[in-house]
C-alpha cells in the first residue's frame, strides 16, 4: 500500500514539473499531422510562394517538412529548384507559431524568476529517510543535526560497551 501511495505521489510531482512540456510535445505533433493533411488537399493558388536563394533556403530549413522565414513557420507542400532560386510552395502554420511563442514565454518567465528556493523545501529535500547502516547497534546514542545549508549534515555516534569493567 505504501508503494502505491509513493508511486502516485511521485507521478503527481513529475506531472506537475514536466506537464507543460509533455503538453507541448503532444500538441506540436498533432499540429504537424493536421497541417500535412491540409497540404494534401490544398491547390497551389491557396499556398504561399516563397522565393529563396539556395543559401537562404538552407538556413531557413527546419526539417524536411518545414521552413522558418521572417520568424514564421511554414509547412512545405512542394519545392521547385532552379539554377539560382528555390521556389517553396508552403502554408503558414499559425497554430505552431502560437505554440512556440507560448513555450518561449514559459521559458522566459521561468528564467527571469530570481526568488530563492524556500528553506523549508530545501530541508525536506535534503532529509535522510533511510539509515545508511545495515545493523542497528544497541546502547548507542546518535546525534543528528540538520542544517538548512544545501544538505550540510552532521552525524556523530557515541556507543557504550556492554561488558563488565576489567578485573585488576
Amino acid at each position: 500500500m505504501k508503494k502505491i501511495i509513493g508511486i502516485i505521489f511521485l507521478s503527481v510531482l513529475l506531472l506537475q514539473v514536466a506537464g507543460s512540456y509533455v503538453y507541448f510535445i503532444v500538441r506540436l505533433s498533432g499540429i504537424r499531422s493536421e497541417m500535412r493533411e491540409q497540404l494534401k488537399h490544398k491547390p497551389d493558388e491557396e499556398l504561399t510562394l516563397l522565393t529563396l536563394s539556395p543559401e537562404e533556403f538552407r538556413k531557413s530549413k527546419v526539417d524536411d517538412h518545414e521552413v522558418k522565414v521572417n520568424g514564421k513557420m511554414y509547412d512545405i507542400a512542394r519545392i521547385v529548384v532552379t539554377e539560382n532560386k528555390v521556389l517553396v510552395y508552403a502554408l503558414h502554420d499559425e497554430a505552431e507559431d502560437n505554440l512556440l511563442a507560448l513555450l518561449n514565454e514559459i521559458v522566459k518567465r521561468s528564467s527571469k524568476d530570481k526568488k530563492p528556493v524556500p528553506s523549508q523545501l530545501i530541508q525536506l529535500l535534503s532529509l535522510m529517510f533511510i539509515p545508511v547502516e545495515e545493523q542497528v547497534l544497541q546502547n548507542c546514542r546518535i546525534l543528528y543535526t540538520h542544517y538548512t545549508g544545501y544538505s550540510e549534515t552532521i552525524i556523530s555516534f557515541t556507543c557504550t560497551i556492554d561488558s563488565p569493567p576489567p578485573r585488576g
